[in-house]
């Protein structure tokens, strides 16, 4: 019941407080990059994994080496055609703040693949989260340049439409590059992305008095009837075809349930119950 408390109040501060400044490109967003890379002889992938908040929240406490395992069932890799095996060797996960008190996932998986004796064809496929949306980015080679620096900085002008690359393929050699390796320390924690707000730390507490929870409820069911008759969704047109039809007070609690407005269910029972009786005539 506490965490979802603390998961309404935190949904308000990542809608409401224009200031708070969260994950680029949303919220609900799950992102992935591969760089596929050839160290001396053998074939490496460098996978990043970037959660957005309320993935993050959903997934509870992450255990990196079990992710890094279902990542590597999820990528395919062919060798000239014939299909190789990609193995997780390290991982380093951290939890980058977010907004709104809660925090986001950053993810870095090594994954390494077979050996090769000269120029190979390779082919990779990556499969994971592909009923998410987010930015998906796949690149080859050591020096090969990231559009988003591995998840660490996205494109603003990408923002609306960001990469969806799901496979690539490339002809490779062994090459005298060091084996990638993970990130450390500050580093990995990747920059900052949230400007906190004023709002923001008021609902980024460990323990919520009754008062809050009591005023936010209310502040919820206000914006809750506010929006139900802004334009749009038709509510009004509906809410108006409730009252001139003689609604019941259980009819008007039904049509808030039914459209996720408990507020405005509300609204619209006070709204039936005060109305004289007189004047709920049907609308023509």
């Amino acid at each position: 019941m506490k965490k979802l408390v603390v998961l309404i109040a935190a949904l308000a501060g990542l809608v409401v407080a224009a200031s708070a400044q969260a994950h680029p490109l949303g919220n609900f967003t799950v992102n992935t990059f591969s760089r596929v890379q050839v160290a001396g002889d053998r074939v490496y992938v460098r996978y990043v994994l970037d959660l957005a908040e309320i993935p993050t929240f959903q997934a509870g406490r992450i255990d990196a080496r079990a992710y890094a395992r279902r990542i590597a069932a999820g990528t395919r890799l062919t060798v000239d055609g014939r299909p190789a095996r990609l193995v997780p060797l390290r991982q380093a996960l951290a939890h980058p703040k977010g907004a709104g008190g809660l925090k986001t996932t950053r993810l870095e998986v090594i994954l390494g693949g077979p050996r090769i004796d000269g120029a190979a064809r390779l082919g990779y496929r990556d499969q994971n989260y592909r009923s998410r949306i987010g930015w998906h980015e796949i690149v080859v080679g050591a020096s090969t340049k990231s559009e988003s620096d591995e998840l660490r900085s996205y494109p603003k002008d990408l923002l609306s439409s960001p990469l969806a690359e799901r496979s690539a393929a490339a002809t490779v050699s062994p090459t005298a590059d060091a084996p990638p390796a993970l990130t450390h320390g500050s580093a990995l924690q990747a920059p900052d992305r949230v400007a906190d707000s004023g709002f923001a730390s008021l609902i980024a507490r460990d323990h919520l008095g009754a008062g809050f929870v009591a005023l936010s409820l209310l502040l919820a069911m206000f914006w809750g009837a506010a929006h139900a008759l802004s334009p749009g969704h038709g509510k009004s047109i509906v809410a108006a075809y409730l009252v001139g039809s003689r609604g019941t007070a259980r009819h008007a609690l039904f049509l808030g349930l039914t459209v996720n407005q408990v507020g405005a269910g509300l609204w619209f029972l006070l709204r039936v119950e005060a109305a004289p009786r007189a004047d709920l005539r049907p609308l023509r």
